[in-house]
């Protein structure tokens, strides 16, 4: 991982996230990507724990979002309404270094807020203390909003959601589509759509799921048969970082 770091071998991969019906790309979700010194991908689930274990999990965060800005820096103007999720793992928010300086370097840099979407597990909304979460307001007050990922149970407050500046949730399609909801899949879009958040359906891998996602009246989604996450075409840059 150090090796990797020092050779510039951290990647950008974004996968689309699509209008329904229309499948239309509307935003990205930004994820790291490492490749050993052979040029070979190392995916996540092999490089995590020791990523964790070594410390470096901040600056692999760090360096997913130096790459999110700069492809928004190239996009320009160019589709305003276009967003790019970037996740923020429990490690990096609990760094004492990396969690301060993060929210410092957003508020320098507002303009960011309308094309930037940070994303967090369920797990970690769930677990976080007020301290964190009042940072992260300072950043909701500004404009910056939030998305809530890995969703395994609705039992959530979605008002509370979005007190906090959650705009997006994403449910996994197994879990919509499953037969033990508290509430009828045909009324969950409109349950968060009172708060303003934009439910997205991720995991989306064949056709007739789709079909029964779009019976629930779901404009967004995510998942294999929209697009795999492909190398960014703005990846090849320096190994900077923004703090």
């Amino acid at each position: 991982m150090h090796y990797a770091l020092e050779d510039n071998r951290i990647d950008l991969y974004l996968q689309p996230i699509v209008s329904l019906p229309a499948r239309k790309v509307v935003h990205y979700e930004a994820y790291s990507r490492v490749r050993d010194d052979q040029g070979e991908v190392i995916f996540p689930s092999q490089y995590i724990k020791l990523a964790e274990d070594s410390g470096l999990v901040s600056t692999l965060d760090n360096l997913l979002l130096f790459r999110c800005i700069q492809v928004i820096r190239r996009l320009g103007t160019r589709k305003p309404n276009m967003r790019f999720f970037c996740n923020i793992s429990s490690v990096s928010l609990n760094d004492k270094d990396f969690f301060p300086q993060f929210v410092d370097f957003m508020l320098d840099n507002q303009e960011l807020a309308d094309r930037l979407v940070f994303e967090f597990t369920q797990q970690d909304v769930l677990r976080q203390p007020n301290e964190i979460w009042g940072k992260l307001a300072s950043l909701g007050k500004k404009g910056f909003c939030f998305s809530m990922d890995n969703v395994h149970v609705l039992k959530h407050d979605i008002s509370e959601l979005a007190a906090r500046y959650f705009r997006y949730v994403k449910i996994s399609s197994d879990l919509l589509l499953g037969g033990d909801l508290d509430i009828d899949r045909n009324d969950i879009k409109e349950a968060y759509a009172r708060f303003d958040i934009e439910l997205i359906a991720e995991k989306i891998e064949a056709d007739n799921k789709l079909v029964e996602i779009l019976d629930c009246s779901i404009e967004r989604g995510q998942g294999y048969l929209f697009g795999e996450p492909v190398l960014s075409i703005y990846n090849k840059q320096s190994l900077n970082k923004p703090f």
